[in-house]
């Protein structure tokens, strides 16, 4: 179907939507959380300014208190921390708590498994009998509507598919930047200026692998002998991700939180950041969503669409938040280029010990 009449049936979504006043349930989210801020919100926000009342009746089911990237704040504070009280967010019912990790886990391998993609492009009947079980939770009662993540996935598809360009994409989507959430819970003895950090084996980026070991262990111990580092560990096995472990001095790691939050405390914490670092892919991503600038890197582009990095360079150009991406080689490439410059010798004096220290490696 052309992208012109995609642009029309979401349309006659929200029309749908509008002639009543009924629930509307969206989700259930269990994908990336970075579809999750690049797509799936902006999606909602383009689709809800279409339907009275869209947020006053939505009830979101997301997961690991990833909810807090639909909430918003009531006046966008200017100094210091913010109140909770400004904090306005959204009806939310979390997936961990309607079902385990392990049951989310299983059924995102199933769809894989029968459809070779790691993307709800389907409703399934798993999402339907959560969805029941979401509205009970809720007390919406047995009528309700459903905005489910196969909408976003087939409206957008022409763009990943490169079949639409980007005005095609801004048509279906609003783009106002994601608010920096509270923090779920209160973690003591971290640092109040930090470097948000979370390496992880994904297809662009091996792991296990010497070259990513060492290139990572390189780089952090170089940015935290200038300000703290917080890793943002998982905790659990909710994906395919793997977390690169990592110690040494002013690196700080978090408490084992429990599911139904853990992502909620990553989130909060890439918004309190003063920059992050790590993996290309969804985080980084959300961080540029959130006006956080960042540093990311690739071994090969491979197993991820251009698409993503295309619009995420664009956001980042728009919004003046520094987003940037490289690739392991260009990283060696400015590693070699990069130096700090010495004195010339006088004749006759002794060589330099070693090879002077690169800088912002």
């Amino acid at each position: 179907m052309s992208p012109a009449l995609r642009r029309y049936a979401v349309r006659a979504l929200a029309r749908k939507l509008s002639l009543d006043s009924k629930p509307i349930l969206v989700g259930p989210w269990r994908s990336e959380v970075g579809f999750e801020g690049l797509y799936w919100i902006p999606f909602l926000r383009a689709l809800s300014a279409h339907v009275p009342d869209f947020w006053q009746r939505a009830v979101v089911v997301s997961r690991g208190g990833g909810s807090v990237l639909y909430g918003q704040w009531a006046t966008i504070p200017k100094e210091g921390e913010p109140k909770l009280e400004d904090w306005r967010p959204v009806r939310a019912i979390d997936l961990y708590n309607l079902r385990t990790v392990a049951e989310v886990r299983i059924q995102n391998l199933k769809d894989w498994s029968e459809t070779k993609l790691q993307k709800q492009t389907r409703v399934t009947p798993w999402d339907r009998d959560v969805l029941r079980t979401a509205a009970e939770a809720a007390g919406t009662g047995k009528r309700y509507h459903v905005v489910h993540p196969s909408w976003m996935y087939w409206a957008l598809e022409p763009f990943w598919e490169e079949h639409m360009g980007l005005r095609g994409l801004l048509a279906l989507t609003d783009y106002a930047p994601i608010h920096k959430p509270p923090p779920p819970i209160t973690i003591d003895g971290l640092p109040s200026q930090f470097v948000a950090c979370k390496f992880y084996g994904r297809a662009t980026w091996p792991h296990p692998h010497p070259e990513t070991s060492a290139f990572v262990a390189d780089v952090v111990q170089k940015v935290a002998a200038q300000v703290p580092i917080v890793l943002l560990d998982s905790g659990h096995d909710g994906d395919e991700h793997v977390d690169m472990k990592l110690t040494g001095a002013n690196i700080h790691t978090l408490p084992k939180l429990e599911p139904t939050i853990n992502l909620g405390v990553q989130l909060a914490l890439i918004g309190r950041a003063q920059a992050f670092l790590g993996t290309y892919g969804g985080i980084a991503q959300v961080a540029l969503r959130m006006g956080v600038p960042s540093l990311s890197v690739y071994t090969q582009f491979g197993g991820t669409a251009h698409a993503h990095l295309s619009l995420s360079s664009w956001l980042s150009k728009r919004s003046g938040v520094p987003f940037t991406v490289g690739s392991l080689a260009e990283a060696m490439m400015w590693r070699q280029t990069l130096v700090t410059p010495t004195p010339m010798q006088p004749l006759g004096a002794p060589l330099p010990a070693q090879i002077p220290e690169t800088v912002g490696a």
